[in-house]
């Protein structure tokens, strides 16, 4: 039970009681919780689990959140894991299989035919596979009967009638090795190096899901076939079904879609078992690469025992989980305070590896050439807790945050979105579901419990035995470090003394009183879209929507006018200044650390920043912390605290990201197109290394000046609002504030960038992998002036990219995965472009852009087919079914509902507006824009094949 991750919704009166309630149909059978013959916590009674007479068992949620989308989920206990020599690889490529033919769907058709229905091939349509588990998933836009019908359809296709078309095979094999080569970089490399250390001969070492490129490349179609029917059987499976349905008619279809499957071959055993040698002694080894970052893992694994879902386990688990998140505190507070070439890192323990095994250790990530420094940091860090314990004002603070995270998981339980609980179904293992309200009970129940002294006991119970781990150094160092370095710094840590860590003094939040409360001046409501338009004598702007969609949460938005405008293009750099320091700067009362202290046990977040028009901030908070939400912002733009320490945190880890920026493809491609489109405008472009280091909060706070104070402020708030409450608060906060100007601040001479006069062909070497390339060619368009303009050449980019994907992924196997981008900006109104993006390997370019070149030719001659048209649009048609009953949604139309009243309007018509949209339409914007040849072409290529073409033309 991992009470602190796992948020689940339980909710029994969706039928009145008990959902099992009611009988299964013929041909099922209810079963109870997946998981409670071994566990001794009460299961969420409002999810119907059963089981067919073939072994298949199922899960049903009926939920309302969104209203109209329906989850359907099929899993398969089978992996990498379970894979042969010769098969390694072959549990995800018969994953790529399921979607090129079947019985009876043809090759091709299976993503088409989804697409047609109004599903997204990737964001809804998708699968997975590990080691031990393959996902299949479906994103059903709307709850219609014909809609389950055709997706279980599709599972049974998948489950039992997979074609294995050698022409198809042999197909499919260059989008897998595509896939294949864009992942294994040296981040990829190093962690194969990780596995060989920690899990030696384990199928975490042997068993990768990506496959061997010998088996992709040969295994032939039969081999396949045969994997597949020994593991691809009922009694393996789970279907999930999540959304707003009728359990019955779901238990119905599954019977008639999986009923008559039956497999007279005996049950297969677990395949997640591995072996680790857990008396090895203390060994270490490095991984170098010229563009890998500094970082020391250290590891070690303890013989332990099948844990099920427990009291038990939920007792140990939570006082861990409190000791490691006081640890990472004091990490983080330390290296604010004190010069340490700290970049992030923390405590790891996990039960269950491998059914038998424990794991305890640390890592941490740092700056280059750090590693025996952090290494001591870490490790005195830990053995400090162990011999030492916590603090009682620790312990207080972290039971606090646990206090609010189950009282308000209770609270929201009723709203809990589908894709959440499809999502911890499938990961559920061996665990149990619980409702939300049950584990704030159990909370409540064993809260007396977690008492310092047993905290200590646990963590040191644990970690006391950290004696013989596995050191894993990552580092770019010419020649890494020796193994007997590393043994010996960290013999070297292990014999230093350590002191009882430095006890602190809680403090209270210092801004409670911004003086007398704000009057309302005006108090209007916009009918047709329920919000409410407030403006305050000092001129605050306030907008509220009221809605049902999330229970115990507001969404808030917060616009001061400015943000990068205001810096305009000579400060360009401040403005990433402040975006990465102005709240890790604190308050003046309080820096950041105290701050978050303080703010224990809230659902608050200390956020304020800087966007492209505005400073400010979005989030989501419980009404009873709305207010204290309104102050911390309202501090921050009245009492920010500038902490040098902030300032430190941010210059540390530049050089080692400056000097990475050409590490793959993608990044050395962004990096130079937008210097290189926008003849290097720092408000587009990265700055270089020493202008950023030389940014100061001097020049921060002299370029604001009194801009947070005194520029038009506007504030929305959307969800579960008691009016009357939020505005009394917004009155004592911000309305409180002194007088502010009530219009908006003349940007205009800065919106008018256009692109650089160079175009043509950029070759852009990049220090990854050899067989890596990334690429992109760009038109340039215009603004985002017309509505109407804007969603059609979003629906040419999805055109586009249906055309693509059918050519270079599915026909020639060129790459994983291509896409079409239309970007018009609704800020600079000239600045447009469309864009196709795809990555690969470099032997394959002239493919590339001659398939790219014919696609777009294609487009620019006639209207797109009826087919693809409607392919592509039916996705978005169908987004329409739950887009306003989403406070997501609402808040970006509220939170400029007095200063941009444009955007209601577009609001009001987006969807009128989308549904005229013609195939014509599109033909006629594609010869408009896509009818000339393109501006830009970037290709970032492997740095060798760069230079070697310029030794090659001198």
């Amino acid at each position: 039970m991992k009470i602190t991750l796992r948020f689940i919704f339980g909710l029994a009166i969706a039928f009145g009681g008990s959902a099992n309630a009611f009988a299964a149909p013929a041909g099922a059978e209810r079963t109870q919780a997946w998981n409670a013959e071994t566990s001794d916590l009460e299961a969420d009674a409002s999810i119907i689990y059963g089981r067919l007479p073939n072994g298949l068992r199922y899960a049903i949620r009926p939920n309302q959140r969104p209203q109209n989308q329906v989850l359907v989920r099929m899993t398969i206990d089978f992996g990498s894991a379970a894979e042969a020599e010769d098969e390694q690889g072959l549990a995800h490529f018969i994953e790529h299989m399921a979607f090129n033919g079947s019985t009876h769907v043809p090759e091709g058709e299976m993503v088409k035919m989804l697409e047609r229905l109004g599903l997204s091939f990737g964001a809804d349509t998708n699968a997975s596979t590990g080691y031990t588990q393959t996902q299949y998933k479906l994103d059903l836009p709307k709850a219609d009967p014909l809609l389950i019908e055709r997706a279980l359809f599709l599972m049974r296709e998948t489950a039992r009638e997979i074609s294995f078309n050698p022409a198809s095979v042999d197909r499919e094999r260059g989008v897998i090795l595509a896939e294949k080569s864009a992942r294994e970089n040296f981040g990829f490399q190093s962690a194969r190096a990780a596995n060989n250390l920690f899990y030696p001969n384990s199928f975490y070492a042997t068993r990768y899901p990506i496959g061997t490129v010998e088996v992709i490349q040969t295994a032939p179609a039969e081999r396949m076939r045969a994997l597949y029917r020994t593991y691809y059987r009922p009694d393996r499976m789970k279907i999930i079904v999540v959304g707003p349905v009728d359990p019955i008619a779901i238990e119905r279809e599954l019977v008639a879609k999986f009923a008559d499957w039956r497999v007279d071959a005996p049950p297969l055993g677990a395949i997640d078992q591995c072996n680790l040698d857990t008396k090895r002694g203390i060994s270490a080894q490095s991984f170098v690469h010229p563009e890998i970052g500094e970082s020391i893992s250290v590891q070690q694994f303890l013989q332990d025992k099948k844990r099920p879902d427990t009291l038990g386990r939920a007792m140990i688990e939570l006082k861990m989980s409190i000791a490691n998140a006081i640890i990472s505190r004091r990490m983080a507070r330390r290296s604010r305070e004190e010069d340490i070439p700290f970049l992030g890192g923390g405590v790891t323990f996990d039960l269950g590896l491998c059914d038998q095994y424990a794991t305890i250790g640390y890592g941490v990530a740092g700056k280059d050439g750090s590693w025996r420094s952090l290494l001591a940091f870490t490790e005195q860090t830990v053995r400090q807790a162990v011999q030492y314990g916590f603090e009682e004002s620790e312990i207080a603070e972290q039971i606090k945050r646990l206090d609010a995270q189950y009282e308000n998981a209770a609270k929201n339980a009723g709203t809990e979105s589908s894709a959440a609980i499809a999502n911890a179904l499938v990961a559920l293992d061996e665990d149990v579901y619980n409702s939300d309200q049950y584990r704030q009970l159990l909370w409540r129940q064993i809260r007396p419990f977690i008492t310092k002294a047993s905290i200590h006991a646990e963590f040191s119970s644990w970690f006391g035995q950290m004696d013989r781990p596995q050191i894993f150094l990552t580092t770019k160092e010419n020649a890494g470090a020796p193994a007997d370095d590393i043994l010996a710094a960290y013999v070297a840590s292990r014999n230093a003394p350590v002191t009882a860590p430095m006890a602190r003094t809680a403090t209270s939040f210092a801004y409670t009183d911004f003086g007398p409360a704000g009057s309302i001046m005006s108090d209007k409501t916009i009918p047709d879209l329920g919000i409410r338009a407030i403006r305050f004598d000092n001129g605050v702007l306030l907008n509220l929507k009221k809605t049902d969609f999330e229970d115990n949460r507001i969404r808030y938005s917060l616009r001061i006018d400015g943000g990068q405008l205001h810096f305009g293009k000579e400060n360009a750099v401040l403005a990433s200044l402040m975006s990465a320091t102005y709240v890790s700067g604190g308050l003046e009362a309080h820096d950041i650390e105290d701050l978050r202290s303080i703010l224990a046990g809230t659902t608050v977040s200390p956020a304020f920043g800087v966007g492209d028009r505005f400073f400010g901030a979005a989030g989501a908070v419980a009404p009873a912390d709305l207010e204290r939400q309104l102050q911390i912002m309202a501090a921050f733009t009245t009492h920010p605290g500038y902490s040098e320490n902030a300032l430190r945190l941010f210059r540390r880890p530049l050089p080692e990201l400056y000097a990475r920026l050409q590490a793959t493809p993608a990044s050395a491609l962004a990096v130079a197109m937008s210097k290189i489109m926008t003849d290097d405008d720092p408000r587009f472009a990265l700055a270089p290394l020493e202008t950023i280091q030389s940014a100061d909060f001097a020049m921060l706070k002299a370029s604001l000046g009194d801009a947070l104070r005194q520029n038009r402020l506007e504030i929305a708030l959307v969800g579960d609002l008691d009016e009357d409450a939020a505005i009394a608060a917004v009155a004592r906060s911000f309305g409180a504030l002194p007088k502010r100007a009530s219009d908006g601040q003349d940007y205009d001479a800065q919106l008018q960038p256009g692109w650089s006069a160079k175009r043509g062909n950029f070759d852009i070497p990049h220090n990854g992998e050899a067989n890596q390339l990334a690429w992109r060619r760009i038109w340039t368009t215009t603004g985002d002036v017309d509505q109407k303009t804007t969603q059609s050449m979003d629906l040419l980019a999805r055109v586009a990219t249906l055309r693509l994907t059918d050519e270079l992924r599915e026909k020639l196997g060129a790459t994983y995965g291509v896409s079409a981008n239309s970007d018009m900006s609704n800020l600079y109104l000239q600045r447009g472009t469309f864009s196709v993006s795809t990555a690969g390997d470099p032997k394959d370019i002239a493919v590339i852009e001659t398939t790219v070149d014919q696609v777009i030719s294609a487009l620019v001659k006639s209207p797109v087919d009826a087919d693809v048209f409607e392919r592509a649009r039916k996705p978005v048609l169908e987004s329409y079914a739950d887009w306003k009953k989403q406070n997501n949604t609402w808040l970006g139309v509220v939170a400029e509902s007095q200063t941009n009243p444009d955007r209601l309007n577009r609001f009001r018509n987006s969807e009128s507006n989308f549904t005229s949209i013609t195939a014509d339409d599109l033909w006629q914007l594609a010869k408009q824009y896509l009818g000339k040849p393109a501006e830009f072409t970037f290709r970032a290529l492997p740095d060798e094949m760069i230079s070697a073409g310029a030794k090659s033309a001198e």
